[in-house]
């Protein structure tokens, strides 16, 4: 479980096919990941990964095809969000992320706002009813606050703090987005159906 809140960034170095799989190799802070050892679970882009393989700056995972299916493609020296799992002692800063990709979005429209940014972002049309304003959303991994949502279109503003400590300083529009909606929200719909 994360928080949604990023810690560092790390450079995709290598993409290995292994059949239907994908061997990812990703750079990462070794002053800020002190504490990482194989077998931990990482935020990648939103996608809970499993650490094969560290080594002082390198970290190693398995992408399976269920994986690979769900997420946005990741391409070579593409930056990517990292975050640690959560330790139970510690502050939640964002909301509840699970690392569980629900769906692809698209960034329809990026308006600058001074120093923030409004981003207009196409979600899938059945993942609408978990979607509310001013809930919370995870965008490749990155929790933010749903300003609204019309037309299978949900808008969110970025803060200079976040586009400054987030992989989102990269993107443009047309790009493709992991998005993981609330769970709190998937739990309240699963109890409203049964």
């Amino acid at each position: 479980m994360f928080t949604g809140i990023i810690e560092s960034e790390g450079t995709i170095l290598e993409l290995t096919k292994k059949g239907n799989d994908i061997a990812l190799t990703i750079s990462y802070d070794q002053k800020i990941f002190d504490d990482v050892r194989d077998g931990d679970s990482i935020s990648v882009n939103g996608i809970c990964l499993t650490i094969e393989q560290f080594s002082k700056d390198k970290l190693k995972f398995h992408l399976s095809m269920e994986s690979i299916s769900k997420v946005a493609k990741f391409t070579l020296d593409q930056k990517v969000n990292l975050e640690r799992s959560l330790k139970l002692n510690d502050r939640i800063s964002g909301h509840f992320v699970f690392g569980h990709v629900d769906g692809i979005a698209l960034i329809e429209n990026i308006e600058k706002l001074n120093d923030c940014e409004k981003w207009d972002v196409k979600v899938p049309s059945n993942l609408n009813k978990y979607i509310a304003k001013k809930g919370s959303i995870s965008l490749n991994g990155v929790s933010l606050t749903i300003n609204s949502i019309e037309n299978d279109v949900l808008s969110v503003n970025l803060i200079p703090y976040t586009l400054s400590h987030t992989t989102f300083q990269y993107n443009k529009i047309g790009e493709s987005l992991n998005i993981e909606i609330d769970m709190l929200a998937r739990y309240v719909e699963s109890i409203n159906n049964n």
